[in-house]
């Protein structure tokens, strides 16, 4: 994938699973997306789809299917009925509405990752890793 899809993946996967756990570890697949293991130990698959965006499987049932919009970011629909939507910023990261009312913000940082805030006050941080993905603290 292109060099923003790292942005993309933690907008996409990173705040898709905030509800329930956040991202410990991600590397690139064979179908153009990501493998993640979560800190609650469910795992998600993605793989792009035709729609410039990611259709999400995680282990516990939910799914959720992004497309690219005009913002350089993603729509998202998530499995249990929310949304979000993502526009790129000018600290090369994601600026995040969530139909549930949440927001966050990301800039790129010097280990070719994110600095993620929420609007509940939390935080994570990811770097790239040798697997073509990254690894996130929170």
């Amino acid at each position: 994938m292109k060099r923003r899809t790292l942005p993309l993946l933690s907008a996409l996967l990173l705040a898709g699973a905030c509800a329930t756990a956040q991202a410990d570890s991600c590397r690139k697949n064979i179908f153009d997306g990501y493998d993640c293991t979560y800190d609650n130990g469910t795992t998600s698959t993605s793989r792009a789809n035709i729609f410039n965006g990611q259709d999400v499987t995680y282990s516990d049932g939910r799914t959720s299917s992004s497309r690219g919009n005009i913002f350089g970011g993603q729509d998202t629909r998530y499995s249990d009925g929310t949304t979000s939507t993502s526009r790129e910023n000018i600290f090369k990261g994601q600026d995040t509405s969530y139909s549930d009312g949440h927001r966050s913000t990301s800039r790129e940082n010097i280990f070719k990752g994110q600095d993620t805030q929420y609007s509940d006050g939390t935080t994570s941080s990811s770097r790239a890793n040798i697997f073509g993905g990254q690894d996130t603290r929170h």
